[in-house]
């Protein structure tokens, strides 16, 4: 994964997160379509493909006690910004226009909050666990 750009974590650094129902056949084909991008295993079951650019694409299955992005067309596919203080970070999203779509969550990757950006677009804010 990427790592903030400053250490008080206010400017994240961001990556590519995808929701897949086989994170690692998935992760399998966008490694291949790059050519060979290095690919790295979270304990907690999620997959990092370091792309050509340098960004890092996350592909991850999403918890069955949430709805499944599949469900609802084009919500597979967000944004994330790595924090280092989520909370600092969600403050900031929240005062230049971004809604909670869901309470943050504790999980054992790190919490997590999910925003829609003032477009209405998908961001997930990730920091890690302590």
């Amino acid at each position: 994964m990427v790592e903030d750009a400053r250490p008080d974590g206010i400017a994240p650094r961001c990556c590519l997160v995808l929701a897949s129902r086989n994170p690692r056949r998935l992760a399998d084909f966008y490694a291949q379509l790059v050519d060979g991008g290095a690919i790295t295993v979270a304990p907690a079951g999620a997959i990092t493909i370091r792309l050509p650019t340098g960004m890092d694409m996350v592909l991850y299955r999403p918890s069955r006690q949430r709805p499944q992005p599949w469900n609802r067309k084009g919500e597979c596919l967000a944004l994330c910004l790595r924090c280092t203080h989520l909370e600092c970070t969600r403050q900031r999203a929240m005062a230049l226009g971004a809604k909670v779509l869901e309470p943050l969550q504790e999980e054992a990757f790190g919490r997590e909050q999910w925003l829609l950006d003032p477009e209405g677009n998908r961001v997930l804010l990730w920091e890690d666990p302590p």
